[in-house]
């Protein structure tokens, strides 16, 4: 989930998975033109048919037609060794941004959807594997259309639920409280090839780097060698929610600032697109918007004047003009002015432009 284009998709197979064998690369641009999140799919064995479902649309409460899926379900069919097809939903429902309440009935029509694309499809396809991101907890009333009972014998076997350990089940963090939204269900035909105690939601440092999801792993037909007792590895390895180190690192283009509070007066590292820059007249300060042009919105960085004349001996004389557009690193202390976090930046090595 979360991959921005193609390009990418492809440069991280072949820059970091060259030697796992992954010869599909799937991606199909979806809803999500603002931040430019779709949902992909890598597979060492042939896709023999893809659907977008992109295109779906439903009436809203105002009346009004609306797509359906925030980014898409990726629907793809991938031909098997065995010579038969497996097919795998991807999945990015729609977030709480905005609010919970506001957006639990797009999670419903989403999970509503899906649950219908899955029960056309098991008839033809007894294989049938639903994954992503649902952004929102298994008791949650907006999931209930897909985690629920089903009227006909193909309910779909949420697996990290039957076999992660409850205090180890979360794949995310949210206003320090752990919480599970991301999700494997495989039909009946899948959950009778799973091999029990594989499925791994690692919590380490080293996968925060790359993500502040848990990725969710599980393992179909034989046991790779190994897997020999995960349960007993997870309670030695994975203790319940880590608390996070320092200097937490913050994407500016995805946050919400209550999930920061925790992190007041600690030292952080944001990273963002700026997309506004306002420079007072008089005071001389000047301010870069990272991540969204909306101050509300934004995460945002004060550079004072009386540090301006550092920042013209490295060679930046004009920080509005020059970072304007620009990818941007600031490291500092995280503090609140009205609400919005924000960094006070002192000198010119706490900033740097990132060259893409």
């Amino acid at each position: 989930m979360e991959v921005e284009t193609l390009g990418v998709l492809r440069r991280l197979n072949q820059d970091a998975l060259g030697d796992l064998g992954y010869r599909e690369t799937i991606l199909i641009e979806g809803n999500d033109p603002e931040r430019g999140i779709d949902v992909a799919l890598l597979s060492r064995f042939p896709v023999t048919q893809t659907v977008s479902h992109a295109g779906e649309t439903f009436t809203a409460a105002d009346g009004q037609a609306h797509r359906l899926f925030s980014r898409d379900c990726l629907e793809c069919h991938v031909a098997l060794p065995s010579g038969e097809t497996l097919a795998v939903l991807v999945n990015h429902f729609k977030s709480k941004r905005g609010g919970e309440r506001e957006s639990e009935s797009l999670r419903t029509a989403q999970a509503a959807r899906v649950r219908a694309i899955s029960e056309a499809l098991l008839p033809r396809f007894p294989l049938l594997a639903v994954v992503g991101d649902l952004n929102d907890t298994p008791d949650s009333r907006a999931l209930a259309p897909l985690l629920g009972a089903s009227p006909l014998p193909n309910s779909l076997t949420d697996l990290p639920a039957r076999d992660v350990p409850e205090p180890n089940r979360y794949s995310f963090v949210h206003a320090g409280q752990p919480e599970r939204i991301d999700y494997l269900l495989a039909s009946p035909a899948l959950t009778a090839r799973f091999v029990p105690n594989s499925v791994l939601m690692p919590h380490d440092t080293w996968f925060q780097r790359a993500s502040d999801h848990a990725p969710v792993r599980a393992a179909f037909g034989k046991a790779p060698p190994y897997l020999e007792n995960l349960t007993a590895w997870y309670d030695r390895t994975y203790p319940p929610c880590l608390p996070r180190r320092r200097p937490a690192r913050i994407n500016a283009a995805r946050f919400f600032p209550h999930d920061l509070n925790p992190l007041g007066g600690e030292l952080v590292i944001v990273t963002g697109r700026v997309a506004r820059v306002e420079a007072t007249r008089g005071t001389g300060v000047v301010r870069l918007f990272l991540g969204h042009g909306d101050p509300a919105r934004a995460f945002r960085v004060t550079i004072l004047p009386n540090t301006l004349p550092d920042w013209g001996r490295v060679g930046i004389v004009d920080p509005a003009g020059y970072y304007k557009g620009q990818m941007t690193q600031a490291v500092g202390t995280l503090q609140f002015y009205q609400g919005a976090p924000e960094i006070v930046v002192s000198q010119p090595a706490q900033f740097r432009r990132i060259q893409r």
